[in-house]
């Protein structure tokens, strides 16, 4: 007669509307990103030496607004106070903007930034439950990057700089921040993965992106925990290399030091805010002032930041920086917003402070150098810390399927398109 042991019933999975639970974004929506993604990137290896041929930001943003999409038909929001408060604000934008008549594709190159922070806002409540896409995606578009980057230095030259999508300083901010996101506790590979991206680092010769390595390598120590001597190893010397690889490419570059493009917008964004009083530093112009036709003529090189009007006319987005894009259009008051605002919605949702400080840091570092928030390189993996603030496991007694064996080892690229 079969004997049967006692068990412990599993626990109930919360419902959705409890903390810990969440609704659960539909897998073709995750597997849409996924595979857009990492198909993109084996096209791009093909053109060693150039850009990818595909509108990379135009997919990403296209995909940041079906997630929208579907969220208002079909999820449940709960974020509503910052809704309403980043809804203000948009207002006053939309409200200066007919007032003052620009562009719109100009109007909506500057406030993309505000579309991200609604969507994040939107998130919360939210669960991306196939997490084993996530940290698949990063070692694929590491490994495919670093690829990349070899076979340009051998074949074209080591100074050249193509990214995997567009120019570097953009996705290795994706990058740093998307393995930041996937750490996990306990996880061997994670060292190998931040290796492979101080290789990628070295090779792209980017300055913020070495900062930004700076900061992924000094939240990795801070989070890992591993009984490994040999990781433990790695580890020691981790920060060692951390410190190592953004002296080196400083001083690979120290010679473009007078002649960096981000000092001559740093001056002309001073010309441009010389007579400002503390009001206009606060709310800074109105929405969306051209600059002096002076400062357009003084970065006439770069006239393809120009208006989409074509009348000659050039807006703060040829600043580049958009900490300085920032207080030109909208003073210390969109400043605050724009960084603010993430760290509020992260930790509404229950996101680490350290992965929070540390994606706030590489959004901070890239906005001072390139777009930052105003890109979906740098508001995906924030996107992706608030859709897997739970963990990257789910509440127990629901299904994961990432969850492995304890006796099963770690095989980045196994399983990928199960």
């Amino acid at each position: 007669m079969p004997q049967y042991w006692q068990t412990v019933p599993l626990r109930r999975a919360p419902a959705p509307d409890q903390p810990g639970g969440g609704a659960d974004l539909p897998e073709w929506l995750q597997r849409s990103l996924y595979f857009a993604l990492v198909g993109s990137a084996l096209i791009s290896v093909v053109y060693v030496g150039e850009f990818s041929p595909l509108p990379m930001t135009l997919i990403l943003d296209i995909w940041v607004l079906v997630l929208a999409g579907w969220i208002l038909l079909r999820g449940r929001i709960i974020a509503h106070v910052t809704l309403v408060v980043v809804g203000v604000y948009i207002g006053t934008r939309l409200i200066g903007a007919y007032l003052n008549a620009p562009p719109i594709e100009d109007f909506l190159q500057a406030y993309r930034w505000l579309v991200y922070l609604v969507v994040f806002a939107l998130a919360r409540g939210h669960r991306w439950n196939r997490t084993d896409l996530l940290s698949r995606l990063a070692w694929w578009l590491i490994g495919l990057a670093t690829l990349k980057s070899i076979l340009t230095a051998v074949f074209v030259g080591p100074d050249e700089r193509p990214g995997l999508f567009l120019e570097n300083n953009f996705e290795l901010a994706l990058f740093t921040a998307l393995a930041a996101v996937v750490q996990r506790r306990k996880a061997p590979y994670a060292v190998w993965l931040v290796i492979l991206l101080g290789l990628l680092t070295v090779l792209s010769g980017s300055r913020s992106g070495a900062l930004t390595y700076l900061v992924l390598v000094t939240y990795t120590l801070w989070t890992s925990r591993s009984s490994d001597i040999f990781i433990r190893y790695l580890g020691a010397l981790t920060p060692v290399i951390a410190v190592a690889i953004p002296w080196f490419i400083f001083q690979d570059r120290a010679g473009e030091s007078q002649v960096i493009d981000r000092v001559r917008f740093f001056e002309v964004f001073q010309t441009e805010t010389a007579g400002w009083h503390w009001l206009q530093w606060l709310s800074g112009t109105p929405p969306i002032t051209p600059l002096s036709s002076n400062a357009c003529e003084e970065l006439s090189y770069y006239e393809e930041l120009f208006s989409s009007a074509g009348d000659g006319q050039c807006y703060s987005v040829i600043l580049h920086s958009f900490v300085m894009r920032l207080i030109y259009d909208g003073g210390y008051v969109a400043l605050a917003i724009a960084f603010i605002f993430p760290l509020v919605i992260m930790r509404m949702s229950h996101v680490r402070w350290s992965l929070t400080l540390a994606l706030l840091a590489i959004a901070i570092i890239n906005s001072l150098s390139v777009s930052g928030l105003n890109n979906p390189y740098v508001a995906l993996p924030i996107l992706f810390a608030v859709l897997t603030a739970t963990g990257l496991e789910k509440p127990a007694g629901t299904p994961d399927a990432s969850k492995r064996s304890p006796h099963q080892p770690f095989v980045p690229l196994e399983g990928a398109f199960r």
